[in-house]
Formats: C-alpha cells, structure tokens, sequence
C-alpha cells in the first residue's frame, strides 16, 4: 500500500497485492480462465476487457480511468503478443504500465519488506546532497556527517538479533564530533534520523522538534516533516494486530493518529510546494484510512484524480489504482466515496450480480444500485457528462436490461479517430444494444469503431464482440474471410475448436493466417471426421498432414483452464504469436494401435468407410480414441460449445452424433453378431470406463456400479479363458 511515495504494507495487504498479482485463483469466484464474453455481470480475475463494465476488476475500471485522466501518470503500453488480450487479468493491465518514474521525495524503493526503513537508502541520499550543499559547514566535518549517515543501516539481517529481516535495528552507538553551529545542527538531525529508524520515536521526535527553527533550510524542512512522520509511526503502533491487519478503531490511538494529521497540515501550510509536499498529502490519507474516515479518505484521493496537486509520490497510474481500491474498495459495505471517477469504480461494481458467497475483497454482495440512486449522483459528476451518461447507460443495459435505453442515452459516435476509453465504453456498448435489439447496424457501428479503436486492448475487444456477433448470427464464415478483423488466434482458434463445420475447417486448414492456426484446423477436422463417422472423408483429408508431422505433444485448446492455455505450450514463432506442437502425426503413423491386435489407423477407417457397422472396425476406432488419451482424443471435449452465453456457446455446426467409446462398448455387448473375443475385450473395456475413479472417462451414457458388477460377473463366467477376463481384477 503506497501513502506519501512509501510502500506500507501489512501481511494482509501483502497476500491482497499477491492475490491481485501473482495468484490468480484467490481474488473471488471458481473461474479460473477467461469466459469469453463482453457482457458479464459477475466478476472473473481473468475476464476484465477494455470496456468499462461490472464485471471487470474494480483496479481495472479505475486504471483504465486513470489513463484517460492521467496519461502522464504512466501510459499503457500495448498488448504483449501471444496472450489472449480480449480479456485480461488486473496484472496483465497492471505490468503494461509505463516504468515508474523516480519518487518524488527523493527516497527509492528497497527490495527488503515494505517498511518506515525503505526511505533509508533515498534519505541518506538527500542528507548527504545538503550536507553538501551547505556552506556554513567545514569540509571535514561534512565528511564525518555523511559518513556517519551512511553507516545507519535499520535493516536486520536473518541468523543475528531479528528474524527475519526487517526494519528496527539499533542506532550507531556514536555520532560523528563537529563543532561548528551548522554541522551541529546535521548531527542533531542525523541522531534523530537514527533513533526514528531504530523505533524509538519519541526521542528521535524530540531531536526533530529542536530543529524546528534550524538555519538550514533543508534541516528546518525536513525536521519539520519527519516530526509529523515520526509521530504518525508512533501513533500507529496500536493500530494494527499481529497478524498485520487493522485493529477495530476502538483500540487505535485515534488522538495520536490525528495528532501526526495536525502535523502534516502545519508542514503543508510551511511548505505548499516543498520537497516533501506531495509523501505529505499521501500521509494524510493514510491518517485519514487509520481514522476509518472513509469520506475525507475520499475526498482526498478525489482532489488527488482531479489533478489538484502533484502525483504524491505514486511510481504510475497502476500503483494508484491499487491502493485506492485496496482502501476504498476492499470491504463489502456500501462505498462512501466521491467524485467521478470513484464514483463511476463504485457504482459499477454495485451493478454486479452478487457473489453467492463473500470471501474474497472482489466479491460484491451489497444491493444492485439504484436508477433513483444514479439520478441523485448527477451533481456529483458535475461537467463529466460523458462518464456519467456511460455509467447510466450501463445501469440501463446490466442492471435493467433496457438496451433500447443504452441507444437513447449514447449518441452515435462511432467514426471518431481514436478513443479514450470511455468512448470506447460508450460506443462498444451502443453496439452490443443495438445487437441486443436486434438492429442490422449493431455490427455496421462496431466495425466503424476499428479506425478509433487504438489504445491497448481496444481493438481485442472489438474482435471479441464481432466475432460473437457473426457466431450468434449464423455467419461464422465472415470471421474468418480474407478482409476479416478478427485477427486473435485465440478467438479464432476457439471457434475453430468448437463450432466450426468441416468446410471451414477444411478451408483454414489450407488457408488458415498462421501455422499453429493451420495445424489446429485440421487437427480438429481429423479426429471430428473419426468422431462423427465421416470415414471417406477423413480418408481424403488426411492427406493434408505433412510428412514427418510430429506424434508427441499434446494438443490443448484455447479454453482448457489453464492459466493462459496456449502460453505453458508455447515455443518463439517469427510473428511473436503463440505456437505449439500440434501432434498431427499420429493419424498417419503405421504401428498397430492398441492391445487388441489393431492395425494402423487409416486401415481402421478404410474398412469403416465400407462397413460402418463393422464390429472389430469400431473397437478399433475406441483403441484409437484411449491410446490417444495423451493428445486429448479421449476425453475429447471439443464437440460441445461452451456454457455461459459468450464465444463458442452456439450449436457446433459438425454433421452427427460423436462417437462415444462406452455406447460402442455396449452396442458390441448387446450385438449377437459379435464373437466371443469381441464382447470379451467389449465386456473388459467397458468395466475399464470407471477405472480406477468409479467415474466414466469414454464419453456416452453412465451406468451404475450394479450393472458393471454384472457386466464383470458375465465376462468372468462365459469367456474366463479370455485374456480380457483374466486381467480384470475389479469392476470398480
């Protein structure tokens, strides 16, 4: 947590900022990969997008804001390749932040733990530039004092007196001897600086209290600062557990807390602009979080986003997001906040469908706002009436469900040459009404918007929201045309993967705009062709794998849930974009398949082009499909579309049922044309289906534990001198 241009943190906020970052999985919700969809109520880590909505991160929302407002305040560099980019995480945005520029009160940032000490290396820094600086003291003994400031070191080191390392360490035993009044006047700030590192702080406040009125302009200055400093990390002390978390306001020192106020309002009254002004103000709103004053907390972070003042320390616009909403949006209490931007993050995230259970700080469980409520907030926004009439119309397009109100609200506005982003919000939305009303110039508007949509994530989602919309509409061809704008290879795959024909599948496996695109096309068509018995044309498509195709590798698709799913398989490809090993050899490779004497898979299918009912034919076709199981032909789950309303979730446009090993198992056990060694091996495989987990892995309709004990019991009494009776042991 960042007040003042120092990270505070506590062990809580060090596991919120880890969940935020690094974990995924422990901001709020089950999902744990994006949902593919623009129009989402709920909240998902990995679902945010470039449209302001409530089910993007409320980090997000305000990072987004803050680029419009504050583009001096780190700009967002552009997607980085081979990431699915529509939809993102918060530290996906977050790390596209500019480089942090350097802080502002002079001090940097340690790498050891977030503490009063990371100062220490910055202040040592200063001191030793003034000590410099000054004229009045001898030149010897400026190289005592910042000699002796140099050797304060607070950090405790692991295996000595403190463990782990952390910030507290005792103070030189001795300070440097100087006779003259100014470099006596350094000395006194330098054992005040040692004992407020050391944690004494109220004599390091009484050394810093006697230089109030020091000749030294930097010495008077700083003094004066770091007494309301010192007294603010004396004052805090109580205000938090041992588990680093705020103590119920009944048990802070809250006269203390607002004592080191006081002090930062007598040094910003001395010094509007001096060199500790803006980690002042960030100071004060920490005072004002300690207090547990949400509305001057507020109202301070609103004057700061309005841009009264300096960035007070902030490394970029990233870094301020964080900590405003790990301040002001962290709890689950309706949000007193004010201002526009505040209150744009706070009243979209009252429009999220409610969290079923309330664990993580991303879960919303309070009350949806209210139109009555909006209306009452117009003032509040004042001249903003862009962002305003964006958050009424995404009231009226979440929450109501009154898309025709979104078209009234938002004028057209689609052909501008860029976006900020919250026009980008208030056209793509305008857009996503008109196709919820089912206007023919939903899609029209949306590819008008390609020519303004240039700032990071834009245009992805835009690809996202028409390739949806071609899907929905029935002409999924044009996603996948020669002028098409959809270039993600993640949406495009996905379609590909689950809704697509074999046309056009065919077509961009021939055609397809990269490589990992091509193989994966034809991937798809070949185990859809064995899937669906579309055995000639297998035949004749198979061609297609090139000589020496690989037969190692796994083919994962876009929605897999993994992290990101294409990127743990990854290998450097010449346009930047992700690129995977797409086991195609293993439709043309010649062994013998399985343990039922199997020949080489186009042999299989030769006899099933002739004869689709073949008995031995289809067992084989199972004994593709289970020694396939490492290249996820079995399961194989890339025949039904994805739940949830968003991308893929269409009808898949394949011919014919798919072939499930456990129906064929139980069609040769029930067909009188089989032979013994066929409804033995059936029998033997079919059991196999719930080994070892008692849950079926072949696909088709379940049978219960009775029915597979009956099944063991007739393959144990009627073929017990089969190899396939005499390895089955269980019947699970």
């Amino acid at each position: 947590m960042r007040f003042g241009g120092r990270v505070w943190v506590t062990i809580a906020g060090i596991a919120a900022l880890l969940c935020g970052i690094g974990v995924w999985t422990c901001a709020g919700g089950d999902e744990d990969y994006p949902r593919w969809a623009l129009v989402t109520k709920e909240y998902s880590p990995y679902g945010a997008s470039a449209l302001l909505s409530p089910g993007n991160d409320t980090r997000v929302n305000l990072l987004l804001l803050l680029a419009d407002r504050r583009p001096a305040d780190g700009l967002i560099r552009q997607p980085e390749p081979g990431k699915p980019n529509a939809l993102f995480r918060w530290a996906d945005l977050a790390a596209r932040v500019e480089p942090a520029k350097e802080d502002s009160s002079g001090y940097t940032q340690d790498w050891r733990e977030p503490s009063r000490c990371q100062s220490n290396t910055g202040g040592a820094a200063a001191f030793a530039a003034a000590v410099k600086a000054s004229s009045a003291v001898p030149a010897g003994e400026k190289e005592a004092l910042i000699a002796a400031r140099e050797a304060i070191d607070p950090w405790t080191k692991p295996g000595e007196k403190y463990e782990p390392i952390g910030c507290g360490a005792p103070a030189p035993a001795a300070l440097p001897a100087v006779s003259s009044p100014a470099a006596r006047e350094f000395a006194s700030y330098l054992s005040g600086a040692a004992k407020f590192y050391a944690g004494d702080f109220p004599a390091a406040r009484r050394d810093f209290a006697g230089l109030a009125s020091a000749r030294d302009p930097w010495v008077r200055e700083t003094a004066i600062y770091m007494v309301a400093r010192t007294d603010l990390n004396a004052a805090q002390q109580s205000a938090f557990d041992e588990y680093g978390s705020l103590t119920e306001p009944e048990k802070r020192d809250l006269q203390a807390i607002r004592g080191a106020g006081r002090g930062f309002d007598t040094y910003l009254a001395a010094f509007p602009s001096g060199r500790y002004t803006s980690s002042a103000r960030g100071l004060l709103r920490r005072v004002a979080w300690l207090e547990g004053d949400t509305d001057k907390l507020s109202t301070r972070y609103s004057a700061l986003l309005a841009g009264k003042g300096a960035s007070e320390g902030f490394a970029d616009n990233a870094e301020l997001a964080e900590e405003i909403d790990l301040k002001l949006f962290a709890d689950l209490a309706d949000h007193r906040v004010s201002g526009p931007v505040l209150l744009a993050v706070a009243d979209l995230q009252r429009m999220r469908e409610p969290a079923y259970e309330c664990s993580g700080r991303m879960m919303w469980c309070g009350k949806a706002i209210t139109e009555v409520e909006l209306e009452a907030q117009r003032e509040e926004f004042g001249s903003d009436t862009e962002l305003y009439d964006y958050i009424r119309a995404a009231h009226a397009f979440f929450v109501r469900h009154q898309p025709a109100d979104v078209v009234k609200i938002i004028p057209d506005a689609a052909r501008q040459p860029s976006f900020t982003y919250v026009q980008f919000s208030r056209q793509l939305l305008r857009g996503l009404a008109l196709e919820a009303l089912g206007d023919r110039n939903a899609r029209g508007l949306m590819l008008e918007m390609f020519g303004g949509a240039s700032r990071p994530f834009q245009r992805d989602a835009l690809e996202l929201a028409i390739a949806m919309h071609d899907e929905k509409a029935g002409n999924l061809g044009r996603v996948f045309a020669p002028d098409t704008k959809v270039r993600n290879p993640f949406i495009r795959e996905i379609l590909l993967e689950r809704i697509a024909g074999p046309d056009l599948l065919r077509q961009q496996a021939r055609a397809g705009l990269r490589q990992q695109e091509r193989d994966a096309a034809l991937y798809i068509l070949l185990v859809k062709e064995l899937r669906h018995g579309l055995y000639s044309n297998f035949l004749a498509d198979v061609r297609l794998v090139p000589a020496g195709a690989p037969t190692d590798g796994y083919f994962y698709g876009v929605d897999t849930g993994s992290d990101y799913p294409l990127e743990p398989h990854t290998k450097g490809s010449s346009d930047d974009q992700p690129e995977r090993t797409v086991p195609l050899g293993i439709f043309t490779r010649h062994a013998s398949v399985g343990e039922f004497g199997c020949p080489a898979l186009a042999q299989t299918v030769s006899v099933l082009a002739r004869e689709p009912r073949n008995i031995r034919a289809r067992l084989c076709l199972g004994e593709f499909m289970r020694a396939g199981s490492e290249d996820t032909l079995d399961p194989f789950t890339y025949d039904d579309p994805i739940d949830g309303g968003g991308l893929a979730s269409s009808r898949p446009l394949f011919p014919g049922p798919a072939f499930l090993r456990l129906n064929a198992y139980k069609s040769v056990i029930a067909d009188r044309g089989a032979t013994p060694e066929e409804k033995a091996f059936a029998l033997n495989r079919a059991i196999r289906c719930y080994a070892p987990s008692r849950y079926n892995h072949c696909g088709g309709t379940d049978v219960e534990q009775s029915q597979r004990r009956a099944w063991f019991l007739r393959l144990k009494a009627d073929y017990p001198k089969s190899p396939w009776a005499k390895s089955l042991k269980y019947y699970w």
